[in-house]
Parts: C-alpha cells; sequence; structure tokens
C-alpha cells in the first residue's frame, strides 16, 4: 500500500475541475514552514514547477539534443558552450540543482524583507522562479531576470503572462558583455558560468557600493572568499546555503 503524501498537483487540481490559479499560489504558503532535507525541497518546487505548466525538462532536453548534433561524442560540461558560443549555460544539469528552492528563497527573502517599489535583479535568472516567488510574497516589489539562454527566457515569460505577474520581467542578456549592472536594490547571483565571468559581475559591484549582494554556488563563494573587498566592507548572513552581504 501506498501512504507516500499526495502532490502539489493532486492537492490543488481536483479530478476533472480547471486550474484555480488563487489556489496554486496558495500552495507556496507551505514553504513558510522550514524545511532542512534538501531532496524535499527540490520535491517540492518540482511540483510546484510543473503544476505551474512549465515545460523545463521538455526544453533541456531539446537543448541538449541540439549541443550533441553539433558535436556528438560531447560531454554535459560542454552543451552550453557549444550552444551559447563558449558561455557557460549549464545545459545538461538537472535544473532543480541549478535553481534555488522555494524554500531557500523564503528563507532569503523574509530576512531581507524587501519593501514597496525595490528591485530586485537576478543575474543569470534561468526559468525565473524568484519572479514567481516575488509575485507571491512581495508583489508590489519590481524584479529583473537576466539570462543568457533564449529559450529559458521565452518559458519564463510565457508562465509570467498566464498568471498576469506584474512588475516582473525577463530578458536575454549576455552578463559578460555588462559594462555596468541594471539599477537595481538587491542582485542574486547564483554561478551563472565560468570564473571569469563571475569575476567580472563581481568586480562591477565594487565600483557601485551600497548594494545588497544574495549569493548562492560554489564558484561565486570561492571568488568572494578571496576578495578581501567583500569581507571588509559587508555584513554577512547565511540563511540556508545562500549568503547575503549586506552594506
Amino acid at each position: 500500500m501506498d501512504f507516500s503524501p499526495p502532490s502539489i498537483e493532486q492537492r490543488i487540481l481536483p479530478q476533472n475541475t480547471e486550474k484555480n490559479y488563487q489556489s496554486v499560489f496558495h500552495i507556496l504558503n507551505e514553504v513558510k514552514t522550514a524545511q532542512t532535507h534538501d531532496l524535499l525541497k527540490r520535491k517540492f518546487s518540482s511540483e510546484f514547477d510543473l503544476v505551474l505548466g512549465f515545460k523545463i525538462k521538455k526544453i533541456e532536453e531539446t537543448l541538449r539534443t541540439h549541443a550533441l548534433q553539433i558535436k556528438s561524442d560531447s560531454f554535459f560540461d560542454e552543451w552550453g558552450p557549444l550552444l551559447h558560443d563558449g558561455a557557460q549555460t549549464w545545459v545538461g544539469l538537472d535544473f532543480q540543482i541549478l535553481q534555488s528552492t522555494y524554500h531557500d528563497l523564503y528563507q532569503v527573502f523574509d530576512h531581507i524583507k524587501p519593501r514597496k517599489n525595490e528591485t530586485i535583479i537576478d543575474l543569470g535568472a534561468g526559468y525565473g522562479r524568484l519572479g514567481l516567488f516575488l509575485h507571491h510574497f512581495y508583489p508590489e516589489t519590481h524584479f529583473l531576470g537576466l539570462e543568457l539562454v533564449k529559450e529559458r527566457v521565452e518559458e519564463a515569460k510565457r508562465i509570467y503572462q498566464d498568471y498576469n505577474l506584474k512588475n516582473k520581467e525577463m530578458i536575454v542578456s549576455d552578463l559578460s558583455l555588462l559594462s555596468e549592472l541594471p539599477v537595481g536594490d538587491f542582485y542574486f547571483i547564483y554561478d551563472f558560468g565560468s570564473d571569469e565571468h563571475i569575476r567580472k559581475i563581481l568586480n562591477l559591484f565594487k565600483e557601485n557600493p551600497g548594494k545588497t549582494l544574495i549569493v548562492k554556488g560554489q564558484i561565486c563563494r570561492r571568488l568572494i572568499e578571496r576578495d578581501p573587498y567583500f569581507s571588509a566592507g559587508f555584513k554577512i548572513k547565511k540563511c540556508e546555503d545562500v549568503y547575503v552581504y549586506l552594506t
């Protein structure tokens, strides 16, 4: 006998009924309850994305196929660079690993509590999960997600339109070409590419003091820990496996 708990879809979508958008986002309130097991957090986030209507698996598999058509004997760490002019876009990795879970986002933003009309910038935004989170918990904030892979941006825009998100935007952007940071109050960065490209973005923060930096990922953390600018000029708060650098 199967005693596993019902999935999010089973709880939200009774048989033979249409999706209720309000009920869909209401289920996000479950992330207020602390969850320590990463696999359970990823499972919740994956199920919630599916209920929203995301087709992430199909899109990532299509990208993988295109990369293999270019070079049939390539490995996963080559697929992103093959498709995107040398940029590491992590095509082929489990996207639940590459995106912050909704639980982790709640822990971080419950700490910093962005106010009305403040702007959150996501540098390497993937499928725009942060924008969806902010839509529910901080609807009066502004969000701008920058992502190099146009297929991911197009999918995020489709979901944003389906749920009528306000002041939440995704755009295609090559972060390695940025000469200045977009105007914002909080900046989220999560191992979006190579050491060189991430280091360039971090250097832009030195030219724009007074910003709050939210960091996740081994590459970002390693580069920051080696830079005395960040250890000397910031208050550091750890929320789950995300670090907040406050001026």
